[in-house]
């Protein structure tokens, strides 16, 4: 294969799920033209990506704000954004969006081979295809990975975690954040993010571990360690960040805001351990090399939680629930009680910590582009 083109149009945590995907590409394919269609959300996340010759961003909700105000202006976006591709005469295009939408524009702008999954009868403009219900028994790299078995290569050699690579740029400015704000390069830096990204949108609320908890294993690291804690998220989750730091008995660095997608990974990286809900700033801790605890209410860790786990990523979470996991198959039933984050104690995080600053978990390596 010449030239390969991937679809990717969901958020940040699956984009980080396709890295493995592109690794193995590159390797079969080392001479190959890999080209990648995101959102625009995610661009940043995947922009310094090596392995990827060029990024093309497709934002649906910019085209519906133009089909309200022009439709012709609309057609004329869309048939730019397909001349841009056909440009290039891709071989090949791998379409993880599970919808029929993208494989019926492949097929219209010529790609002749065109690979995906068959979520819902969805996949009936592609070529080849493997059928799914959903992602329920395995993380959904592998899913990603079985793509491969298409193409006549075996998935198990590379089942690796997820890489984001890091630019120079990236450490400079967190160097500069850090140093403004009194943390020298020899403090211990724990991150604590009490927000979710943006994923789930009004009903995030069901993923987020209580704020007083996250308060409390902040003043915890703190009195332990004499750890500097960042807390990190997002604009719309500056309320969120300010709620614990004022339930904090100490001083905390608030971070949330004030970062591009880039800044808040260069500052990411200089953490010895992240704290968070399981969602994107998770999975982009995790491709860039940092000790992570995360705490995962209704979603499955095996299926959307670090990978591959190891003794550097400890979940806490409620097994015993029968109830848990309640998001399936992309659906996910609405808990008032919230039984499976509210029966996660200060105490079960902080020992995470704990094995991880101490004895626990080896430093993974650290992507640098």
């Amino acid at each position: 294969m010449k030239k390969v083109l991937i679809i990717n149009p969901f958020g940040i945590g699956d984009v980080i799920f396709s890295t493995p995907l592109i690794e193995a590409l590159k390797k079969n394919y080392p001479d190959s033209f890999i080209g990648y269609v995101c959102n625009k959300r995610v661009y940043d996340v995947i922009r310094s990506n090596p392995n990827l010759n060029k990024i093309y961003v497709h934002e649906k909700d910019d085209y519906r704000a133009v089909w309200q105000s022009s439709k012709l202006e609309c057609i004329k976006r869309i048939l730019s954004f397909s001349r841009s591709i056909i440009k290039e005469k891709f071989d090949l295009a791998i379409d993880l969006s599970l919808g029929y939408q993208f494989g019926l524009l492949l097929k219209l702008i010529g790609i002749r081979n065109r690979i995906g999954f068959n979520y819902r009868n969805r996949g009936r403009f592609l070529t080849r295809k493997i059928d799914i219900d959903g992602f329920n028994d395995k993380h959904v790299i592998e899913y990603n990975l079985d793509l491969l078995t298409l193409l006549g290569i075996d998935p198990g050699d590379y089942r690796v975690c997820p890489k984001i690579y890091l630019v120079k740029r990236d450490s400079v400015w967190a160097d500069d954040f850090l140093k403004n704000n009194g943390i020298s390069e020899k403090d211990m830096i724990v991150g604590v993010i009490p927000g979710c990204g943006a994923s789930w949108g009004q009903d995030a609320k069901y993923r987020r571990w209580d704020k007083a908890a996250f308060a409390s294993v902040a003043d915890s690291v703190i009195e332990r360690y004499g750890a500097k804690v960042v807390l990190f998220g997002s604009r719309r989750e500056i309320e969120i960040c300010e709620d614990v730091r004022k339930m904090m008995k100490h001083e905390a660095v608030i971070a949330c805001g004030k970062t591009s997608l880039r800044d808040f990974l260069g500052l990411l990286r200089r953490c010895k351990v992240v704290v968070t809900n399981d969602g994107g700033p998770l999975h982009m801790a995790v491709a860039i090399g940092v000790k992570t605890v995360s705490i995962f209410g209704p979603v499955d860790e095996k299926i959307y939680g670090p990978y591959p786990l190891n003794s550097s990523h400890i979940v806490i979470s409620k097994t015993d629930l029968p109830c848990r996991p309640c998001y399936k198959k992309f659906k996910h039933n609405i808990c008032e009680d919230r039984t499976c984050l509210n029966s996660i104690m200060p105490e079960d995080v902080l020992d995470a910590v704990h094995k991880l600053l101490s004895t626990g978990g080896q430093d993974v390596q650290q992507s640098m582009h």
